[in-house]
């Protein structure tokens, strides 16, 4: 595919399924079929990470040391986990049983079951990504915060909220959102349509704390703080510092899912690149989420040469910082950020702006 594209004959960014039927024709055919040798790289870290909660849970490391193994495991959880995310998307394994194994080895450290996966990220968040009431992950409207509950709460713990439960709830955030959808999410009227057995996901969940509780339990409390608290919190700070970038800094729409608008990939540190498996390639997911990421680098050349506008790549830091400085909630149209009482407010176009500043890729 020529690197010329003219902008006069470029894929305009709204005709998203012309764009994914012309990205689709550039990749190669290996791009869509499973990488099982991503699925044995997860396997291979189970050993390793059994071996070092024994190590903790010994008493015979020092803190710093213990330290160090904590920050280490917490991100072993975070690589197995993508491969996870990757797995029940059907890009690792043709076997459903290597899924649903992976999907419990990658998922349970944060209390979230396969099954509860599956109908949070894959059913609804992928059929409606920033899309208001639809999607169980988008930051709640102005009007919302105003009457409901959990908007509040959503808002109080969400960056850019300016409380100071924002500042630290990426330590736990991944966790709850998992339960904030078993619990609130699957019982609304617009997800009813998510294939769920609610009660078996729910026992299942329990049970997974139970688990979790009595091997923190046979650990003792140290053992249990370096081994499962510590990895439990880096891991879901290392998850959120992508997580909380893929969306939240972009339009919401009312109906349409299309991700040249309401995705962005960051551009991260070649070493994340490499530990977190390409997991910064968001919107290349989101264009193809059976796709495994080894190949998301191909998809973006392919994207910047059809429309470098439709590619949306945000400097790592600079999203982060932004996050915190921009407000938390959508405007009632989606294409604005406002405080609770409408003030400050910032719109989408701006933020890209300043994100993308001082200059876009260029093809």
């Amino acid at each position: 595919m020529s690197s010329s594209t003219s902008s006069a004959t470029r894929i305009p960014v709204d005709d998203y399924r012309r764009l994914r039927a012309e990205l689709r024709s550039a990749m190669p055919p290996e791009a869509f079929k499973p990488q099982p040798l991503r699925g044995v790289l997860a396997f291979a870290h189970v050993p390793v990470m059994i071996a070092l909660v024994w190590a903790v849970g010994s008493g015979r490391l020092p803190w710093w040391a213990c330290l160090l193994i904590s920050f280490v495991l917490g991100q072993m959880l975070v690589t197995v986990g993508f491969v996870a995310h990757e797995a029940l998307h059907h890009a690792v394994f043709r076997s459903k049983v290597l899924e649903e194994l992976i999907g419990w080895i990658g998922f349970s450290p944060w209390l979230v079951t396969p099954g509860n996966w599956r109908a949070w990220h894959v059913q609804a968040h992928h059929s409606a990504a920033n899309i208001h009431v639809r999607d169980p992950d988008i930051l709640p409207r102005q009007q919302e915060w105003r009457t409901q509950w959990f908007a509040k709460v959503f808002h109080a713990i969400s960056p850019g909220s300016r409380s100071w439960l924002s500042y630290i709830s990426f330590s736990l955030f991944f966790t709850a959102q998992g339960q904030a959808f078993l619990w609130h999410h699957s019982n609304q009227p617009q997800l009813q349509h998510v294939r769920m057995h609610r009660a078996r996901e729910r026992i299942l969940t329990v049970l997974l704390a139970l688990g979790w509780g009595t091997l923190g339990w046979v650990l003792g409390p140290r053992g249990a703080f370096y081994a499962l608290i510590l990895p439990h919190v880096f891991s879901n700070i290392t998850l959120m510092i992508y997580i909380a970038t893929n969306h939240w800094l972009l339009p919401a729409s009312q109906d349409t899912d299309n991700p040249f608008v309401n995705t962005a990939s960051v551009e991260t540190h070649p070493v994340m690149d490499w530990i977190h498996l390409n997991f910064s390639y968001h919107q290349e997911h989101h264009i193809f989420p059976a796709m495994s990421p080894k190949f998301a680098p191909l998809l973006r050349k392919h994207l910047r040469a059809i429309n470098p506008e439709a590619s949306i790549v945000y400097p790592h830091l600079h999203a982060l910082r932004t996050l915190f400085w921009r407000p938390a909630l959508y405007s009632d149209d989606g294409h604005s950020r406002v405080g609770p009482d409408g003030t400050p407010s910032v719109t989408h176009a701006d933020l890209r702006r300043r994100l993308e500043a001082p200059a876009r890729p260029t093809p």
